[in-house]
């Protein structure tokens, strides 16, 4: 007869293993994490770099954009929930228009990863594609509802469209960085 028919489980001092999590579920929190720190890189550059270049009375918009890339990036399916969080964040820093931004990104990057994820392949020119389209719509509509409310004039609509131009201007220089934290864990969507 053995003394022990089981062995007892190990002992781990480590703090990482306290947490019951796997190593894939590890690089998805760390994914998930560098993607927040890229939209709060890009907040804080959009706040004190960009928002002093003005191209014919138009700048930049760096947040809505690197959601819209996130978004279309990641899938449908596991970025809504970061589309509505960094939306939120996004509003209470005091940089977005207004509360109805909360609503019109999460819509249009969910919007546009699931048309990208349904009915175009994953790539370069995709991602440009569904980025320019739900940043368009984006300016399109913070533009309406401020003519609506009262904050800006028709006269100023070239503005929005040359804001949406720059930001598309600056959305290749972040794809690659965009693209190699997207592969930490292994792809999330196969085609």
């Amino acid at each position: 007869m053995k003394k022990q028919e089981f062995r007892p489980d190990r002992f781990r001092n480590d703090t990482l293993g306290k947490l019951l999590l796997t190593k894939k579920q590890r690089q998805t929190v760390l994914r998930w994490t560098l993607y927040s720190l890229v939209c709060l890189i890009g907040l804080i550059v959009q706040d004190v770099v960009m928002s002093r270049v003005s191209v014919f009375g138009g700048t930049t918009d760096l947040v809505p954009a690197l959601i819209f890339a996130v978004c279309v990036l990641q899938g449908g399916e596991s970025s809504c929930i970061f589309a509505l969080t960094a939306s939120v964040i996004y509003q209470f820093s005091g940089s977005a228009p207004g509360p109805y931004s909360i609503v019109l990104i999460t819509f249009l990057s969910v919007i546009a990863a699931i048309f990208r994820q349904g009915y175009l392949r994953k790539g370069f020119s995709s991602l440009m594609l569904c980025c320019t389209v739900g940043l368009f719509l984006y300016e399109l509509a913070i533009f309406g509802i401020g003519v609506f409310l009262g904050y800006t004039m028709g006269a100023r609509f070239p503005v929005f469209l040359i804001t949406a131009a720059l930001t598309l201007v600056v959305l290749p220089v972040v794809y690659p960085i965009l693209l190699s934290i997207g592969k930490i864990g292994g792809e999330t969507w196969k085609e």
